[in-house]
């Protein structure tokens, strides 16, 4: 790569129609003369002095012939691809009325300078990127690798293939972007133990101030790729596609120690320390100059790419053994908001089964890290194929079992013992508990579901275990055996008796799911 520059004429990028070129005007300005050709032995250094960074056309130059170099599968799609779908997938609709992938994890197309029509493309980019490789199931920096390369591009169908070349990289030691959750999550982890080694006073500072630290640690590429100003992102870029993936931990921990710096300086400080990086990261101009960040991040004596890369090997290892394969919190995260919900799963040998749970799964946060079940009477488990059967809450049709808590407090002849009812007594003082200790034939005229466990005296917590959640399994009804348990990759489960619901085995008693289905309901409050 001696003749880096005149090897290949790159389009020209000075006329990009996608760039508000006035807002430029301070962060890039083509120097009037380019040198011949960059020295390929001298690149890196190049790179992390920012010798191309005030010019965009040598820019656009240098990353063409990088990207052009990566080893690729045999077929990957090109500037020709794209102009043959985009316009089947984007037809004649409005580009902004196109969703983003799911794999995006809710991640938005970062600004950078980007006229409308610049915001567009980027989000015709990556739908058709994700119509051309299916493989991908997380991929949330995937918007802002695109809008930082639109910029040094002639053309959306040029971006297209930069970035499918970039996707479809088969040589392992030139790793660019995670596509899967399982490599996602993995790099988190490595990025936490990086972070407790050389950074153990913002470690530190975190782990006091969140209750779950790998969610903070989750926001880590984010940072860099759609948090940073454009400036700072696409410096990091250049660093990034001549030294690989490496930097992107330097920085990031460079990030975390002048975050924590300046947020000890502060006399107060808000409990949401994700979200105040996030600010931190978005703000940092005002803070610490783009060239004394990079100074940061290179003076930290890191792993070699080998140790690193066995630290994300090991990391996979232990999420793939917990069974955490793929991104759950996309079940919560569709779910959360929604009350009642109605959980469907078909089976591997087509059975079907499911549950109605009554509470929003937000619930499951109110414990912590600590898991704990919540819910009320309403949950019922029940199967569909090959046969039909619905198991309600065991107390709504043994009443008998458990009594209301307002009844024996109200009642002063209520039996010692909790939870059951002396039919010799009567408390017909209090008319508004009659219907509850009335007989009838129909145990749910004397019980409500709708009360909460709270309002019962339950001899057994199992009666109480209508649903839980963590980032490892969903279950449904416990005591003996879960009436449901799903484990963390969605993708496995098994079914049992439960003493909340009393019920037989859903389906197969260990399952393989096929698909899972998740309905959820909100009350419309109209006047």
């Amino acid at each position: 790569m001696e003749e880096l520059v005149n090897s290949s004429a790159a389009s020209d990028t000075q006329c990009n129609r996608f760039v508000t070129w006035d807002k430029m005007s301070d962060h890039e300005k083509d120097s009037p003369v380019v040198p011949s050709y960059i020295d390929g032995n001298l690149l890196k250094q190049y790179a992390r002095q920012g010798y191309w960074a005030k010019n965009h056309s040598l820019r656009a130059k240098i990353y063409e012939q990088i990207i052009k170099a990566v080893p690729c599968r045999t077929v990957t799609p090109d500037a020709e691809v794209y102009n043959d779908i985009v316009g089947k997938i984007a037809g004649k609709r409005n580009a902004s009325t196109l969703s983003l992938p799911e794999f995006v994890d809710g991640s938005t197309i970062p600004n950078y300078f980007l006229n409308a029509d610049g915001i567009s493309a980027v989000r015709k980019i990556v739908v058709c990127i994700s119509s051309q490789f299916p493989d991908i199931s997380f991929c949330p920096v995937l918007p802002a690798i695109v809008a930082l390369l639109l910029h040094y591009t002639a053309d959306e169908a040029e971006c297209f293939e930069k970035v499918c070349r970039l996707l479809a990289c088969n040589d392992r030691t030139k790793h660019f972007v995670d596509q899967t959750f399982l490599a996602y999550e993995s790099s988190c982890m490595t990025f936490g133990d990086l972070a407790n080694k050389y950074c153990q006073g913002a470690h530190k500072l975190i782990v006091s101030a969140s209750e779950d630290v790998l969610e903070v640690y989750s926001d880590w590429l984010r940072w860099m790729f759609g948090d940073l100003p454009f400036n700072y992102a696409a410096r990091v870029l250049d660093i990034f596609f001549v030294e690989g993936f490496k930097v992107l931990y330097r920085v990031a921990l460079a990030l975390l120690k002048f975050f924590r710096k300046i947020r000890t300086g502060q006399p107060e400080k808000s409990a949401n320390v994700r979200a105040d990086i996030q600010s931190f990261v978005q703000g940092i101009a005002a803070h610490v100059p783009v060239e004394k960040l990079l100074e940061k991040a290179f003076s930290i004596r890191l792993f070699t790419r080998k140790e690193i890369r066995l630290l994300r090997d090991a990391n996979e290892k232990a999420l793939k053994q917990k069974g955490i394969t793929v991104n759950q919190k996309r079940f919560y995260a569709h779910c959360e908001g929604y009350e009642p919900t109605i959980v469907l799963i078909k089976t591997m040998e087509a059975e079907v089964c499911g549950a109605y749970l009554s509470t929003d799964w937000r619930e499951r946060k109110r414990g912590g890290n600590k898991l704990s079940y919540f819910g009320t009477g309403e949950c019922f488990v029940f199967k569909l194929q090959p046969e039909m059967e619905r198991y309600e809450w065991v107390i709504i049709k043994h009443p008998e079992l458990e009594a209301p808590k307002s009844v024996l407090d109200a009642c002063p002849e209520a039996p010692q013992q909790p939870g059951m009812l002396d039919s010799s007594k009567s408390c017909t003082e209090f008319p508004q508990e009659q219907g509850l200790l009335a007989s009838s034939e129909d145990p749910s005229d004397r019980l409500s579901p709708f009360l909460a466990t709270r309002h019962f005296n339950l001899t057994s917590k199992a009666t109480s275990m209508f649903m839980a959640g963590s980032a490892e399994y969903i279950t449904v009804g416990g005591g003996g055996c879960p009436a449901l348990y799903i484990d963390g990759n969605l993708n496995r489960g098994t079914t049992g008796r439960s003493s909340t619901f009393d019920n037989l085995p859903l389906c197969s008693e260990t399952f393989q799911i096929s698909v899972l289905e998740v309905w959820g309901f909100q009350d419309i409050m109209t006047n």
